[in-house]
């Protein structure tokens, strides 16, 4: 994950539609001018004021989904062969 720099370089990353993290387990996103905040099934926004007032001492990063596979898993389920 990236890290942001500073309050200016988050709200300009959410104006280009990236999904920022703060600790790896909630999600920002900017939709309708208002900052959502997903977390642990929760959900609430803020308007962009609010959200640099609030958060401007937080660390952000870019929210980056990694997918991991099993090659081995994987390898076992093509092997199959149902005769």
């Amino acid at each position: 994950m990236e890290l942001l720099r500073n309050m200016n370089e988050v709200i300009s990353c959410l104006y280009d539609g990236e999904i920022l993290t703060s600790d790896g387990k909630d999600r920002f996103i900017l939709k309708d001018e208002r900052v959502f905040c997903y977390k642990d099934g929760s959900r609430f926004s803020l308007d962009i004021k609010d959200f640099s007032e609030l958060y401007q001492k937080n660390r952000f990063y870019l929210y980056e989904e990694s997918v991991e596979i099993d090659e081995s898993k994987d390898e076992a389920y093509y092997r199959y062969y149902r005769k």
